[in-house]
């Protein structure tokens, strides 16, 4: 199986081996860990270690798990191949899968499954494991670095669905900076801004208007991403007032996120939420190959959601 590496940086610095796993990967108990480390699963550069042994700045931790020793989460299964061609596939990712491993989430990942076939593959980007829809899998290192080099400069086209809250009456678009939200409880939430901040990137966003749903206050928003920053659709449209449904991190409320993480999903959860996941869809890629002339143009399947509550959104759709 797989083994994981973290880079000591601070604050842990310092730190015993048992007391930075129990505290950066919580997934485990402070017994598993002893346990794991006891089995010689545990190396700092390369050494097998002991539970007191203290770490340096720029130390790699190296873990290797046991196969079904971690309880994962249930995952949605039901992912299929869009396109395949002799160097990519084209793949839709449903609501709730993960890219990749991180986490509690080790086997039931998109990436897991697909090594089952296509033992080579590689991920050109990624989706948020709640974003459902396309994404694109490279079959070599050389078709990677090809298509990462055209979403580098901007020459892949993509468009998503989003459900958001309120009435989005005209189209939008935004031209700030995204980064890092230092006034946030959540370590990895992004804030966008009209004005450059510290540590911030240029991020560019497009938004239309397609259909709003009276009777749920909802709108059914058309995106365009023009640059491909972290959680850039998501803080983008919660800075415009009209936050993704479902989305814990980036909706009205911030200590929803928090909630969730020590309560789960609950039922006044539910009824807040709307929806138990964020409602953000990667519906189309477009990029031009060169070296063949063509265009290649894919898109995924509506989300059912989409149908039950914007049964008209295909004659809308520019």
């Amino acid at each position: 199986m797989t083994s994981y590496q973290s880079v000591i940086r601070p604050p842990y610095v310092g730190k015993t081996v048992i007391s930075y796993l129990a505290q950066k990967f919580p997934y485990h108990s402070i017994e598993e860990w002893e346990f794991l480390i006891a089995e010689n699963r545990i190396k700092v550069q390369g050494d097998i270690v002991t539970a007191s042994k203290q770490l340096l700045n720029g130390d790699v931790l190296e873990y290797q798990p046991i196969p079904g020793r971690i309880l994962e989460p249930e995952v949605d299964e039901n992912y299929s191949i869009l396109k395949e061609t002799d160097e990519f596939l084209f793949v839709e990712k449903p609501g709730n899968l993960p890219m990749h491993p991180a986490g509690r989430y080790r086997t039931k990942t998109l990436l897991s499954f697909l090594e089952t076939k296509y033992p080579k593959i590689i991920p050109v980007h990624r989706l948020d494991r709640e974003t459902s829809g396309i994404v694109i899998f490279a079959k070599s290192e050389e078709s990677r670095m090809w298509l990462q080099k055209k979403f580098e400069n901007r020459e892949v086209y993509k468009e998503y669905f989003a459900i958001v809250s309120g009435n989005l009456l005209t189209e939008q678009k935004l031209d700030g900076y995204i980064g890092k939200d230092i006034h946030s409880a959540i370590r990895k939430k992004m804030i966008y801004s009209p004005d450059e901040f510290s540590g911030s990137k240029t991020s560019q966003t497009h938004f239309f208007p397609i259909l709003y749903n009276k009777d749920k206050d909802m709108s059914l928003v058309l995106v365009r991403p023009i640059t491909g920053r972290i959680h850039q659709i998501r803080a983008s449209l919660l800075y415009l007032g009209y936050p993704i449904l479902g989305d814990k991190m980036y909706g009205k409320r911030e200590t929803i996120f928090l909630d969730f993480v020590n309560f789960g999903m609950t039922e006044a959860l539910k009824e807040e939420l709307v929806f138990e996941r964020q409602m953000l869809h990667a519906y189309s890629i477009r990029f031009v190959d060169e070296r063949t002339n063509q265009v290649i143009h894919v898109h995924s399947n509506p989300i059912a959601e989409m149908d039950i509550y914007f049964p008209d959104w295909k004659n809308y759709v520019p």
